[in-house]
């Protein structure tokens, strides 16, 4: 009875924290020394805010190579992120598509699968601010690299937002899909 009581706490715990989290950036990309080598850009968002995030820091020499992934919804797909990257200036040869993902989990799993990606030593996350936290905590759990960190396109955060990311997060601790810390 002892041992399930806590159970409870902890994972009620957990849930309260990833609440609290839902919205915050963690590992910044502005805070790290050295640029991340590869960006993953989470399909999601058909006004291209992250597609645009991913060509600043293409730009600013932060990455050298992006990565789209996700099979995407109408404007979203990887394949229209993609183009719109190579439309502002990004060389083909600096883009990567994914296409097959459907979820973060998938975007994550299968873009740090690319050989390309594997063979990379940090990653910049770029997704939107509410969900950049659970992005990186998928990416901990799924990518090998050792640096991993995120750079958010913001975006307005919503008590709907935050209670959508902060469900999903926890269901994706649950299954093992994203760290716990």
């Amino acid at each position: 009875m002892a041992l399930a009581l806590a159970l409870v706490i902890v994972l009620l715990t957990r849930a309260t924290l990833d609440y609290v989290w839902i919205g915050s950036v963690p590992a910044p990309c502005e805070r790290v020394k050295t640029p991340a080598t590869t960006a993953i850009v989470l399909s999601g968002g058909p006004d291209y805010r992250r597609t645009r995030r991913a060509v600043g820091l293409f730009k600013a020499g932060q990455v050298d190579r992006i990565v789209f992934s996700g099979a995407g919804h109408g404007g979203d797909s990887a394949v229209r992120l993609a183009r719109e990257a190579a439309r502002l200036g990004v060389p083909q040869k600096r883009i990567l598509v994914e296409r097959a993902a459907r979820s973060t989990y998938e975007n994550l799993a299968n873009s740090c699968a690319l050989a390309a990606v594997r063979d990379a030593q940090r990653l910049a996350i770029v997704t939107d601010q509410h969900h950049s936290y659970r992005a990186y905590l998928t990416a901990r759990a799924q990518c090998a690299q050792p640096e991993i960190c995120s750079a958010a396109a913001p975006v307005p955060l919503t008590a709907q937002r935050r209670r959508s990311e902060a469900m999903k997060l926890f269901a994706y601790q649950l299954l093992g899909r994203a760290a716990w810390w």
